[in-house]
């Protein structure tokens, strides 16, 4: 199974980016299918600037995913292999930039609902945060435990 995650907007303290998931079993179904938006601390320019603990995204880059028991949602989790810079890396459960330290939280984008919430430059504003959250997760989750059932390596690409 491949999830991409492609970064899609960086604003000040969060990231939005796009889910897409492709699997061993039904690559024509999922192939450059949106799955779900995700949100990450501020992205870097790892060239140019330095982590800040708890405020910086993971790098871009190919992780491999293994399902790990975590101590603060007391359950296995999707935890990212071998993130450079990083430890305890996971894909979880999170509404806004707040529910995350460097790991990657999905759910739906907030996107305004009233025109007049638009910038005078007409291009619609964006929310850094995120709902159905749980429903989503809960999604991926089994996705990721399904295709590791059937002996399939789960790998995450962060573009």
């Amino acid at each position: 199974m491949i999830i991409t995650l492609k970064r899609i907007f960086c604003k000040g303290t969060f990231t939005l980016g796009a889910l897409q998931i492709q699997t061993e079993s039904n690559k024509e179904f999922l192939t450059n299918r949106y799955f779900c938006d995700t949100l990450e601390p501020h992205a870097i320019d790892w060239r140019r600037e330095e982590k800040v603990a708890g405020k910086t995204a993971i790098p871009t880059g190919r992780y491999r995913v293994v399902m790990s028991y975590s101590k603060t949602y007391k359950r296995r989790m999707p935890f990212l292999q071998n993130v450079p810079h990083f430890t305890g890396i996971m894909i979880h459960t999170g509404n806004s930039v707040d529910d995350t330290r460097g790991c990657i939280l999905v759910g739906k984008a907030v996107r305004p609902q009233k025109p007049e919430e638009e910038n005078p430059s007409g291009e619609a504003t964006v929310i850094g945060r995120l709902t159905d959250s749980r429903i989503t997760f809960n999604r991926l989750y089994e996705l990721i435990r399904e295709a590791m059932k059937k002996g399939e390596e789960v790998e995450v690409i962060v573009k």
